[in-house]
Protein backbone atom coordinates (compact mmCIF):
# COMPACT_ATOMS: atom_id res chain seq x y z
CA UNK A 1 0.00 0.00 0.00
CA UNK A 2 2.20 2.80 1.27
CA UNK A 3 5.95 2.80 1.17
CA UNK A 4 7.88 3.28 4.37
CA UNK A 5 8.96 6.68 3.07
CA UNK A 6 5.35 7.84 2.52
CA UNK A 7 5.88 8.30 -1.18
CA UNK A 8 2.94 9.43 -3.30
CA UNK A 9 0.69 6.70 -4.63
CA UNK A 10 0.70 6.65 -8.43
CA UNK A 11 -2.63 7.50 -10.03
CA UNK A 12 -4.53 4.40 -11.05
CA UNK A 13 -6.45 3.80 -14.23
CA UNK A 14 -4.16 5.65 -16.59
CA UNK A 15 -4.09 3.20 -19.45
CA UNK A 16 -4.96 3.43 -23.12
CA UNK A 17 -8.40 2.07 -23.87
CA UNK A 18 -10.05 2.69 -20.50
CA UNK A 19 -10.45 5.41 -17.93
CA UNK A 20 -12.33 6.08 -14.70
CA UNK A 21 -14.46 9.00 -13.54
CA UNK A 22 -13.56 10.99 -10.47
CA UNK A 23 -15.87 9.94 -7.64
CA UNK A 24 -18.84 12.18 -6.96
CA UNK A 25 -18.91 14.08 -3.68
CA UNK A 26 -21.44 12.50 -1.35
CA UNK A 27 -21.79 9.29 -3.40
CA UNK A 28 -20.41 6.26 -1.53
CA UNK A 29 -20.85 3.97 -4.54
CA UNK A 30 -18.73 6.15 -6.81
CA UNK A 31 -16.03 6.28 -4.11
CA UNK A 32 -16.14 2.50 -3.66
CA UNK A 33 -15.45 1.92 -7.36
CA UNK A 34 -15.45 4.92 -9.71
CA UNK A 35 -17.31 4.41 -12.98
CA UNK A 36 -15.15 2.88 -15.67
CA UNK A 37 -15.27 3.53 -19.40
CA UNK A 38 -13.72 1.85 -22.38
CA UNK A 39 -12.47 -1.69 -22.89
CA UNK A 40 -10.12 -3.59 -20.59
CA UNK A 41 -9.05 -7.14 -21.48
CA UNK A 42 -11.94 -7.32 -23.93
CA UNK A 43 -14.70 -6.22 -21.54
CA UNK A 44 -16.68 -2.98 -21.69
CA UNK A 45 -16.22 -1.46 -18.24
CA UNK A 46 -19.54 0.41 -18.43
CA UNK A 47 -21.41 -2.91 -18.47
CA UNK A 48 -19.88 -4.13 -15.21
CA UNK A 49 -21.69 -3.91 -11.88
CA UNK A 50 -19.52 -2.87 -8.91
CA UNK A 51 -22.04 -4.54 -6.58
CA UNK A 52 -21.03 -7.93 -8.06
CA UNK A 53 -17.86 -9.06 -6.30
CA UNK A 54 -16.21 -10.57 -9.39
CA UNK A 55 -17.02 -7.57 -11.56
CA UNK A 56 -15.83 -5.23 -8.80
CA UNK A 57 -12.52 -7.13 -8.70
CA UNK A 58 -12.18 -6.75 -12.47
CA UNK A 59 -12.86 -3.00 -12.23
CA UNK A 60 -10.28 -2.57 -9.47
CA UNK A 61 -7.73 -4.54 -11.48
CA UNK A 62 -8.47 -2.33 -14.51
CA UNK A 63 -7.56 0.68 -12.35
CA UNK A 64 -4.14 -0.89 -11.75
CA UNK A 65 -2.69 -1.59 -15.22
CA UNK A 66 0.83 -1.53 -13.75
CA UNK A 67 -0.03 -4.71 -11.81
CA UNK A 68 -1.57 -6.67 -14.69
CA UNK A 69 1.42 -8.86 -15.56
CA UNK A 70 2.19 -9.71 -11.94
CA UNK A 71 -1.47 -10.48 -11.25
CA UNK A 72 -1.58 -12.91 -14.18
CA UNK A 73 1.65 -14.64 -13.13
CA UNK A 74 0.89 -14.34 -9.40
CA UNK A 75 4.36 -12.88 -8.78
CA UNK A 76 5.48 -10.36 -6.20
CA UNK A 77 6.60 -6.92 -7.30
CA UNK A 78 9.13 -4.48 -5.89
CA UNK A 79 8.18 -0.88 -5.04
CA UNK A 80 10.59 1.47 -3.30
CA UNK A 81 12.90 -1.51 -2.75
CA UNK A 82 10.23 -3.50 -0.89
CA UNK A 83 8.44 -6.61 -2.17
CA UNK A 84 4.66 -6.56 -2.20
CA UNK A 85 1.87 -8.80 -3.40
CA UNK A 86 -0.23 -7.30 -6.20
CA UNK A 87 -3.03 -9.74 -5.29
CA UNK A 88 -3.02 -8.48 -1.68
CA UNK A 89 -3.01 -4.90 -2.98
CA UNK A 90 -6.15 -5.58 -5.03
CA UNK A 91 -7.72 -7.44 -2.10
CA UNK A 92 -7.19 -4.46 0.20
CA UNK A 93 -8.88 -2.21 -2.37
CA UNK A 94 -11.76 -4.73 -2.46
CA UNK A 95 -12.14 -4.66 1.32
CA UNK A 96 -12.37 -0.87 1.41
CA UNK A 97 -14.75 -0.84 -1.58
CA UNK A 98 -16.95 -3.46 0.12
CA UNK A 99 -17.06 -1.41 3.33
CA UNK A 100 -18.12 1.64 1.34
CA UNK A 101 -20.78 -0.22 -0.65
CA UNK A 102 -22.23 -1.75 2.52
CA UNK A 103 -21.92 1.44 4.57
CA UNK A 104 -20.33 -0.72 7.26
CA UNK A 105 -18.57 0.45 9.24
CA UNK A 106 -19.93 3.97 8.79
CA UNK A 107 -16.58 5.40 9.87
CA UNK A 108 -15.06 4.30 6.55
CA UNK A 109 -17.40 6.58 4.59
CA UNK A 110 -16.95 9.37 7.13
CA UNK A 111 -13.18 9.05 6.68
CA UNK A 112 -13.48 9.18 2.88
CA UNK A 113 -15.54 12.36 3.09
CA UNK A 114 -13.12 13.98 5.53
CA UNK A 115 -9.99 13.08 3.53
CA UNK A 116 -11.61 14.15 0.25
CA UNK A 117 -12.53 17.43 1.94
CA UNK A 118 -8.84 17.89 2.72
CA UNK A 119 -8.09 17.49 -1.00
CA UNK A 120 -6.86 13.89 -1.22
CA UNK A 121 -7.71 12.03 -4.42
CA UNK A 122 -9.53 8.69 -4.71
CA UNK A 123 -6.48 6.46 -4.93
CA UNK A 124 -4.65 8.00 -1.99
CA UNK A 125 -7.80 7.92 0.17
CA UNK A 126 -8.25 4.25 -0.65
CA UNK A 127 -4.62 3.54 0.18
CA UNK A 128 -4.78 5.35 3.50
CA UNK A 129 -7.82 3.36 4.58
CA UNK A 130 -6.36 0.13 3.18
CA UNK A 131 -3.22 0.70 5.27
CA UNK A 132 -5.40 0.63 8.39
CA UNK A 133 -7.14 -2.53 7.12
CA UNK A 134 -3.74 -4.08 6.42
CA UNK A 135 -2.55 -3.36 9.96
CA UNK A 136 -5.67 -5.05 11.36
CA UNK A 137 -5.24 -8.09 9.13
CA UNK A 138 -1.63 -8.41 10.22
CA UNK A 139 -2.56 -8.24 13.90
CA UNK A 140 -5.37 -10.77 13.48
CA UNK A 141 -3.21 -13.25 11.60
CA UNK A 142 0.19 -12.88 13.27
CA UNK A 143 -0.73 -11.81 16.78
CA UNK A 144 -3.98 -13.79 17.02
CA UNK A 145 -5.86 -10.67 18.10
CA UNK A 146 -9.56 -10.34 17.30
CA UNK A 147 -10.78 -7.46 15.20
CA UNK A 148 -11.47 -4.40 17.36
CA UNK A 149 -14.05 -2.12 15.70
CA UNK A 150 -13.38 0.71 18.17
CA UNK A 151 -9.64 0.65 17.45
CA UNK A 152 -10.32 0.55 13.70
CA UNK A 153 -12.61 3.61 13.95
CA UNK A 154 -10.05 5.50 16.08
CA UNK A 155 -7.23 4.80 13.61
CA UNK A 156 -9.41 5.89 10.69
CA UNK A 157 -10.00 9.11 12.61
CA UNK A 158 -6.23 9.66 12.84
CA UNK A 159 -5.81 9.70 9.06
CA UNK A 160 -4.04 11.26 7.21
CA UNK A 161 -1.46 10.84 9.95
CA UNK A 162 2.01 11.18 8.46
CA UNK A 163 0.89 11.05 4.82
CA UNK A 164 2.10 13.98 2.74
CA UNK A 165 -0.39 16.78 2.13
CA UNK A 166 -2.56 16.32 -0.98
CA UNK A 167 -0.69 18.89 -3.06
CA UNK A 168 2.57 16.95 -2.55
CA UNK A 169 0.91 13.81 -3.97
CA UNK A 170 -0.22 15.34 -7.25
CA UNK A 171 1.94 14.94 -10.35
CA UNK A 172 3.62 18.19 -11.30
Amino acid sequence: MRSSGNQPVPRAGQVTGCWFDEPLPGDRRSWAVPSGHGIHRGLDLELLNPADEDERTFLIEAQHPELEGALRSDEEMIADGEPFSPRLHITLHQIVASQLLAGDPPETWQTVQRLAGLGYDWHNVMHMIAAVVSDDLYQMMNEQRPFDPGSYARRLGQLPGDWPPPQALRPQ
